[in-house]
């Protein structure tokens, strides 16, 4: 009897995974326990283990898109039915994805149909048409048309014009691909196809606002400064994503309306902190959640950031370290950026990022002096903030900075 070696889920976000390597040949021989498959999902990637001894027939190639549940591969028990199943089951790998390209041209076309039925267009019912149908936005298209209706014979005048143009590119682009060589193309799969995907729906799912404040970091400069040089002592390097990290933590906790998720009926509040680090590895951006931050010390916060740092960019981290997180904190400082607009990681409710520290004349007490600063940027649902609850975050994260000793109490 023949098994199904379905598409696993690793994680509760996980819709699908992609077909990375196959380890082993069609039609070999395989047991319950090796390691046949690597699939890459929004992640990580990860080993696939066969359950089953038989016949291996390959159902997805390299490169396809399977969902969650699908199947990837067949185990026959014996040859003679990997031999009938192998003739009966052609590649259903491609098939897939192929559903997969018609479920994300479809919602196209209906935009393209809306817009042109808006009634705010002038047009003619076949230009509409014949519009939708080519995938054209009628908004671009001059009418000549009495008053200005955009009629049938405008489309066909466009749609050849656009041909005329895109032909013109083509020969541009051919001549110089001649002269400094051919474009690289580069397909958006596994974890940026996931990043992609998700960063979209977050800001097409959500009422993203933000806000930003300059502190005064000098004082937690300083801070950092002295724990450095007692490093031996207390068991590790602080570092001022450690210090930031763990005013957040603080903050949080007195914050509990910003350290929650929101599946858009519901807000639910977390009595621990699970802090999820964005992190920029070569791979793509990685979130590794430091699981009750809440409970840790300086140095216990420290030590296990720095870990799943490491890991996170080595591409090492385990099934559930990206999952589980109810803050985000991403810290750009060590780029020169001054402030960004960090999107939302859903079903988080906020995320706060971190500029770069920059020295600057400044008035203090009425005297200007030198001090080093920095922007603090949140960005956060407005659906599940007001501006009163953000400038109180804020209010609190900008004593804690700018007071460090209170993160130690």
């Amino acid at each position: 009897m023949s098994v199904e070696l379905l598409m696993p889920r690793a994680g509760l976000t996980m819709v699908e995974g992609t077909i990375v390597t196959w380890k082993v040949e069609e039609g070999t021989q395989v047991k319950k326990g090796d390691s046949i498959l690597e699939i890459e999902n929004e992640k990580t990637t990860m080993d696939f283990e066969c359950t089953a001894d038989g016949y291996l027939h390959i159902v997805a190639k390299p490169g396809d898109v399977v969902a969650v549940g699908n199947v990837t591969a067949i185990v026959a028990e014996t040859l003679e039915e990997y031999k009938t199943i192998a003739k009966s089951q052609p590649n259903a790998g491609n098939n897939e994805f192929e559903v997969d390209k018609e479920k994300v041209e479809k919602p196209q076309a209906k935009q393209v149909t809306s817009v042109t039925s808006s009634g705010h267009i002038k047009a003619t019912g076949l230009a509409k048409k014949l519009a939708a149908s080519a995938g054209i936005d009628i908004k671009k298209v001059e009418g000549t048309g009495p008053n200005g209706r955009i009629v049938a014979k405008d489309i066909d005048d466009y749609i050849k014009n656009m041909e005329t143009v895109n032909a013109a590119n083509t020969e541009v682009n051919a001549a110089q691909s001649e002269t400094y060589g051919s474009p690289e193309i580069i397909p958006l799969t596994g974890v940026r196809r996931s990043i992609a995907k998700n960063m979209y729906e977050s800001l097409q799912n959500m009422a993203q606002s933000s806000a930003a404040v300059e502190v005064d970091v000098t004082k937690l400069n300083d801070m950092r400064k002295i724990l450095t040089e007692k490093k031996d002592f207390i068991g590790c390097k602080v570092t001022m994503n450690d210090l930031l990290a763990m005013a957040t933590v603080k903050v949080l906790k007195k914050h509990p309306l910003a350290n929650a998720t929101f599946d858009g009926k519901e807000i639910t509040t977390y009595p621990y902190v699970n802090l999820s680090v964005a992190v920029g590895a070569e791979a793509g951006l990685m979130v590794p959640v430091l699981k009750n931050a809440d409970r840790m010390t300086l140095s216990q916060l420290s030590n296990n950031l720095k870990d799943l740092v490491e890991r996170a960019k080595d591409g090492k981290l385990l099934n559930g370290e990206q999952s589980g997180g109810t803050f985000t904190i991403s810290n750009v400082g060590i780029f020169p950026i001054d402030i960004a607009t960090p999107i939302i990681n859903p079903p988080q409710v906020a995320i706060m990022g971190f500029g770069r520290s920059v020295k600057k004349m400044v008035v203090v007490g009425d005297e200007p002096c030198i001090r080093t600063m920095m922007n603090l940027f949140v960005t956060f649902d407005h659906r599940v903030f007001d501006g009163l609850e953000v400038g109180r975050i804020m209010y609190d994260m900008k004593e804690y900075i700018e007071n460090p000793e209170l993160i130690m109490v």
